[in-house]
């Protein structure tokens, strides 16, 4: 049945207001406290002898929860201590999918104690319910969900949009994670699948900056798919065909962001996973129209310079006299050539012509250049042939990553082409040769499409390099040391954004300054004692402080532009929700 809920606050206290009594009470996620409801929560709701009489703290709650989750990994943990290694990969994934799931019937089940657990357990909890094991929760929805979150929109029912929208369960939703499921992390076109992508940024906004659960809206454009295992599995939940395109594809588009801004004028809509072209053209078509930005273009760039950046106080040079080559063109590289471009240009006032000379993009296809087709938004970074007519190359129609790395004089090399172990010894000591301190961050998710691991990185170069994953790796051993590789995990980036847009309401777009600005931001907020080990980004358990921050600057950027009133980050830090229980009133007919 439909229940009535609402949230009234009064001096940042929060109490829930509901007209659903009994079993509707347990079964809604938001308001089921499982065994921790009081006494007058139990008489008035209508939950006499529906629990067991024991009344329990939220905490112990969370200690019966860990118990559970860490029994889950048990075998695992078992033959790891006897060596056992041959099926280790294998049973770890397992296991983590397994563990994926459980969070999941947990969030559906209890939200507020899926939130207080994962809050609690942040650093274990990270990898689990987002990067790496998502990929895999994304590839099996439609064989593993049990209850479905969010709203999916299809070439079916795009044109009752309006309609769905006031089905959804919250009235009051501040932001929406969208995605059309086509550019999937590293493994592409996953159909349907790809709501698991915005349940899991939505919780990494509550986790990270305290957006409140019910203020979250995930959602997917299922406008069909082209991955054939989907498109023949019997058992595949969304739309069965093939992608549209062209016009088809824009007119769904166009129907979605009317209809949910007349729906919600105010919401932050953030673009996730689509892919390269269909990224910067929406990007680009609505980003002055609709508050919103795309995490993988704009967060990643943000995060990518922060680590820059923090690696170059190591090795004690300037940014505008690096050499970058990005390898990978998609929404992530180009994103992160864009955020580099950005800051040589506000922050050294290079000219247009210096700043490009500075920069070298590969596709599949080799360097990218004038010499052949290329889309749009890779056509900036195009070279002509004067910048290579010089250069020893075997074929100028596919340069290939080690003759740009040679010919260039590469110090900084990054990877987003979803290609495993491309970043060979060669092109590793290559690095070595042209600086004695080179940047070389593998970036591609998720861990088994890393052009190359920390510990080979390590290896060829001798612990020359500075490195940094876009996966999280383990701690490691090398020359006697334990290594710990930072993260460069959009996590740093994107709540803290998420949260400026939201509480300075009066804006209607996030300028470009935002990102170089945030990005500078999360380099100050990484601890010296970090940058000293060769770790450039800073610890995830930091998340709330450094959310804060980059809210802050967000806030201050924007507010500079448009003229908006400012936050101070006192005023920023209580706007954030903390995982905890409320109280729950009941409302009667007359109330």
């Amino acid at each position: 049945m439909s229940i009535y809920f609402d949230v009234k606050e009064d001096n940042n206290k929060l109490v829930f207001i509901t007209d659903a009594e009994g079993n509707d009470v347990i079964r809604a996620p938001l308001l089921n406290k499982g065994t921790a409801f009081t006494e007058k929560e139990r008489n008035d709701l209508g939950l006499e002898g529906l629990i067991p009489p024991r009344i329990l703290s939220i905490e112990k709650q969370i200690e019966k929860i860990n118990q559970r989750y860490e029994r889950i990994g048990m075998i695992f943990n078992i033959l790891k201590s006897i060596n056992s290694t041959q099926q280790m990969p294998i049973l770890k994934k397992t296991i983590d999918i397994s563990r994926f799931n459980f969070l999941r019937d947990l969030h559906d089940r209890n939200e507020i104690l899926f939130y207080a657990f994962c809050y609690a357990n942040l650093e274990k909890i990270l990898p689990i319910i987002y990067t790496p094991t998502v990929g895999e929760a994304v590839r099996r929805f439609s064989r593993d969900s049990a209850r479905f979150r969010g709203i999916f929109l299809s070439p079916n029912n795009i044109d009752k949009v309006e309609k769905i929208f006031s089905h959804f369960r919250f009235k009051k939703p501040t932001i929406a994670v969208v995605t059309d499921n086509q550019g999937i992390l590293g493994i592409g076109d996953q159909g349907v699948g790809g709501i698991d992508i915005s349940i899991g940024k939505l919780s990494l906004y509550v986790l990270g900056a305290g957006i409140r659960p019910w203020e979250t809206l995930p959602l997917t454009l299922d406008v069909g798919t082209d991955n054939s295992q989907d498109l023949n599995d019997p058992y595949y939940l969304g739309y069965k065909s093939g992608r549209l395109t062209g016009e088809e594809y824009d007119s769904f588009i166009e129907k979605f962001v009317k209809g949910i801004t007349k729906k919600y004028p105010n919401i932050l809509i953030q673009w996730e996973d689509f892919s390269r072209q269909n990224a910067f053209t929406i990007l680009d078509r609505y980003r002055y129209k609709v508050l919103s930005f795309n995490d993988d273009i704009q967060g990643t760039g943000s995060v990518v310079l922060a680590g820059i950046i923090n690696g170059l106080k190591i090795s004690n040079e300037d940014l505008k006299d690096q050499r970058f080559v990005i390898y990978g063109a998609g929404a992530a590289g180009i994103g992160i050539a864009r955020r580099i471009a950005a800051c040589l240009r506000s922050k050294y006032n290079l000219s247009e012509s210096k700043i490009y000379e500075k920069i070298a993009i590969l596709d599949s296809k080799g360097l990218v250049t004038d010499q052949r087709k290329v889309a749009n938004y890779k056509k900036p970074f195009s070279k002509d042939k004067n910048f290579f007519k010089n250069w020893d190359v075997e074929d100028v129609s596919n340069i290939k990553l080690a003759e740009v790395i040679k010919n260039f004089n590469a110090t900084v090399l990054i990877g987003t082409s979803g290609q495993k172990k491309h970043f060979t010894n060669e092109i590793i000591k290559l690095m070595c040769n042209n600086t004695d301190r080179p940047l070389i961050f593998p970036l591609s998710n998720p861990t088994f499409n890393s052009e190359a691991t920390p510990q080979e990185i390590y290896k060829a170069s001798k612990g020359k390099a500075i490195v940094a994953t876009g996966s999280p790796f383990e701690p490691f051993n090398y020359n006697g040391k334990k290594i710990i590789v930072g993260q460069g995990n959009n996590f740093f980036i994107f709540p803290g954004v998420g949260l400026g847009a939201i509480l300075i309401k009066e804006s209607c777009y996030i300028n470009d300054e935002v990102f170089t600005e945030v990005a500078i931001t999360l380099s100050n907020m990484t601890p010296d004692s970090n940058i000293k080990k060769g770790i450039i980004y800073p610890n995830v358990v930091d998340i709330r402080k450094i959310s804060a921050a980059v809210a802050h600057t967000t806030i201050k950027s924007i507010s500079e532009k448009q003229g908006t009133e400012e936050l101070s980050l006192q005023e920023i830090k209580s706007k954030m929700w903390k995982p905890q229980y409320h109280p729950i009133i009941k409302k009667h007919s007359n109330t």
